[in-house]
């Protein structure tokens, strides 16, 4: 285990903590595990006089960024005795000099949870436990470097966990009252052993009643994936968001995106024959370099076409050290109040049932 983060699990007094999270269902399945060690080291969850505060930060977004460095800040005004752990993919490094703060960087925090084991239980009190809800992570790192993200910089080792391991962490997830499975990942595209593969293992060898998903990746959406629908569809969650994030193959090819608009219409349209009360969701960038009103009426026309019941639209914005820089030099941005028109009008489309 990290040195320092031993060190201040053995001397924080009082044994007190309570754990923030920001970003991702990954991240939330990380603050559990983080959460679960604390437990192991005879720490008790209490928000109102934590001797420890756990926050695992998020940097998808500048605007998350900012909230998770803005909420550091706060808490060390608000809790001027207390340690804060900060983790997660913002940019910490104004912390590292600073007192009662410990930086544990994603390298560290990876093996910490390694060593750990990673499964937890519903004694941490996290918000998932409250309805029965485990979070598997299944996946962590990402290589495919979309040109607008920052993630494959702040977790570029690749992770996968083993089938194996999946069932027994399952398996002691239903022994602790769980009964329902989140798998998650920051890319399931890139888990090593195919989703579809470890969704047929865990349904026949394990008892969970139902198993949902974070976002699920155009490429991962296999026909192997959809024909467990047929044996398994009451067990598998009917809620499938595809993170599409543009409905132009000029765009998306801008922003590294591997499959086209076509592959897309494909796998919505097997989804919709193969998914019994199918409620399809998507994420949506808006507002990204050399997005012309044509590339925005392309998504636009996308959306309307296909029975989506939630709809996620993000504003572009400009993540330093990613691909997307470069870009700027070639393309130029839609003006604010375009981008900003362009998200209200994908916020105002109706939602039908499929």
């Amino acid at each position: 285990m990290d040195k320092s983060f031993s060190n201040l699990l053995e001397k924080s007094k009082p044994k007190t903590f309570t754990a923030i999270n920001f970003g991702c269902r990954t991240n939330a399945a990380e603050t559990n595990q983080l959460s679960q060690i604390l437990l192991d080291h005879g720490f008790k969850p209490n928000k109102d006089s934590p001797g420890l505060i756990l926050v695992n930060t998020c940097a998808i977004t500048k605007k998350g960024e900012k909230e998770s460095l803005q909420k550091i800040r706060s808490l060390k005004r608000n809790f001027p005795n207390s340690t804060v752990i900060t983790t997660g993919c913002a940019d910490l490094s104004s912390f590292e000099k600073e007192k009662n703060i410990l930086v544990l960087k994603n390298k560290d925090k990876k093996k910490i949870l390694k060593e750990s084991g990673g499964d937890y239980q519903p004694q941490i009190k996290d918000k998932f436990s409250a309805s029965k809800k485990y979070i598997l992570k299944i996946q962590s790192g990402c290589n495919q470097y979309c040109t607008y993200c920052i993630v494959p910089y702040r977790r570029d080792k690749l992770w996968s966990l083993p089938i194996k391991k999946a069932i027994k962490d399952t398996k002691k997830a239903i022994n602790n009252g769980y009964t329902h499975l989140i798998i998650t990942g920051v890319n399931l595209e890139l888990y090593e052993p195919g989703l579809d593969k470890l969704l047929k293992n865990l349904l026949q060898k394990t008892t969970i009643q139902e198993i949902s998903y974070g976002s699920i990746p155009v490429n991962s959406i296999t026909k192997d994936f959809l024909d467990l629908y047929k044996t398994y569809s009451k067990r598998l969650s009917s809620t499938i968001h595809i993170p599409i994030q543009s409905g132009s193959d000029k765009i998306l090819k801008l922003m590294n995106r591997p499959y086209t608009r076509k592959q897309t219409e494909e796998t919505i349209e097997n989804c919709i024959k193969k998914i019994p009360n199918l409620k399809l969701q998507t994420d949506i960038i808006v507002g990204f370099l050399g997005e012309k009103e044509k590339d925005f009426k392309d998504t636009l026309s996308l959306l309307k076409k296909y029975p989506f019941q939630k709809i996620h639209t993000f504003r572009f914005s400009m993540r330093p050290q990613t691909a997307a820089e470069k870009l700027f030099e070639k393309y130029s941005l839609p003006t604010p109040q375009e981008s900003k028109e362009r998200s209200q009008v994908l916020r105002s489309i109706k939602i039908n049932p499929c």
